[in-house]
């Protein structure tokens, strides 16, 4: 059960005024003694509440943000137990601390963990603009004709009785202006339920070449956002670490 309880820790409650509080919104990836853990959160004015799985077990947390700083608990609705934690928020890192017995140890003690937000389109961050001011197209640039429009992906993640879904959006616009969105993450299971609500859409240029898309904003110059293959109403986008991604045309 104390196992259980540090997974319950996972609370994503990240905080800096540097950061916008939608960065609060999303999915964050950690691990608790070696264990895969997964968090989706959800941000109300200063209340952080979501659903952490840790290896299929599912923890519920809430907290309330302050001085740059979220204090709140997490509880174990299957073993009806809880505990309260602190956690910071740095970049897109939050760091959690927690007291409680260590199950390896058998002793009470001060335990930190961090997680990392995950972020499907990898180059977003730091080379879309993360406020939507237009840029101007004045080159000459090759644009594929068959990008132009409004597509989606859905990354899934289940585990145990609760499932949910995060869609992300990127629409090519003709002039070539690309708007990316940070996700919107629903779901739930049989004790809770979730939904992240819109996120922030960036906004750039785009332009291919070689059946590669390039993207920039203001603060950039281009870079290579991903090779591309269109088949009618897909589109598969692989990244530099080979990862893919099929976005369907809405």
């Amino acid at each position: 059960m104390k196992w259980f309880l540090i997974t319950l820790f996972l609370c994503t409650c990240q905080f800096s005024f540097s950061q916008s509080l939608s960065d609060w919104n999303g999915t964050f990836e950690g691990s608790i003694l070696g264990a895969n853990a997964t968090l989706i959160g959800k941000l109300n004015g200063n209340q952080w509440t979501g659903t952490i799985a840790v290896s299929g077990y599912p923890i519920q947390f809430e907290g309330t943000i302050m001085d740059m700083e979220c204090t709140g608990t997490m509880t174990d609705t299957q073993a009806k137990t809880s505990t309260a934690f602190t956690a910071s928020y740095s970049g897109k890192q939050i760091t959690i601390k927690i007291h409680d017995i260590n199950p390896i140890s058998g002793l009470e003690e001060n335990m930190e963990f961090i997680f990392f937000k995950t972020n499907p389109q990898q180059v977003i961050g730091s080379i879309v603009s993360s406020s939507v001011t237009v840029v101007e197209n004045t080159e000459d640039l090759k644009h594929d004709q068959s990008l132009i429009g409004l597509w989606r992906y859905t990354d899934t993640y289940v585990s145990g009785t609760y499932s949910f879904a995060t869609d992300y959006f990127m629409q090519f616009n003709a002039n070539g202006v690309i708007l990316i969105t940070d996700g919107r993450t629903a779901g739930g299971g049989p004790t809770s339920s979730l939904d992240s609500g819109a996120g922030d859409t960036h906004q750039g240029a785009w332009k291919t070449e070689n059946k590669t898309l390039w993207v920039k904003d203001t603060s950039h110059d281009w870079q290579s956002y991903a090779n591309y293959v269109v088949d009618g109403h897909s589109m598969m986008l692989t990244y530099s670490n080979g990862k893919k991604q099929v976005w369907e045309r809405l």
